[in-house]
């Protein structure tokens, strides 16, 4: 009940929260500019709401130790591919290269609503000097 509470407060800034998240992706999308960073491809509609901002990274953990030294947070949303979890176990023997690669690399990027034009500046300034 609580939690609907908080959503329910939410839900009116709902379609302002998420134009604000794709104005971050946009500029993110636009502006870093970096050969070892792999950007998502977007066709610029209003399908996607950037509730999570994915790049790709070939050495992922010196990446994230260098966005970390930078005071800048990333996660690493989805570590595991899919036939590697327990709720699949019928896979877990079974190697699928492109999937296993992927889930090596990805890392998330600051995103949110509430991000400042300066932060959003920062995120994308280190990047680029990575």
């Amino acid at each position: 009940e609580l939690q609907a509470l908080f959503l329910r407060c939410k839900l009116p800034s709902l379609d302002t929260d998420n134009e604000d998240r794709r104005m971050v992706a946009k500029r993110y999308l636009e502006e870093i500019e970096n050969e070892k960073i792999l950007l998502p491809k977007y066709d610029n509609s209003e399908n996607h709401v950037f509730h999570l901002f994915v790049i790709r990274v070939e050495d992922r953990a010196h990446f994230v130790a260098y966005m970390n030294k930078n005071k800048i947070g990333t996660l690493i949303h989805y570590p595991i591919p899919p036939h590697k979890q327990d709720a699949l176990k019928e896979l877990n023997s079974l190697y699928f290269p492109a999937s296993e690669i992927i889930h090596e690399q990805v890392v998330s990027l600051p995103i949110s609503p509430v991000i400042s034009y300066d932060g959003v500046t920062k995120v994308i300034q280190v990047i680029n000097n990575y």
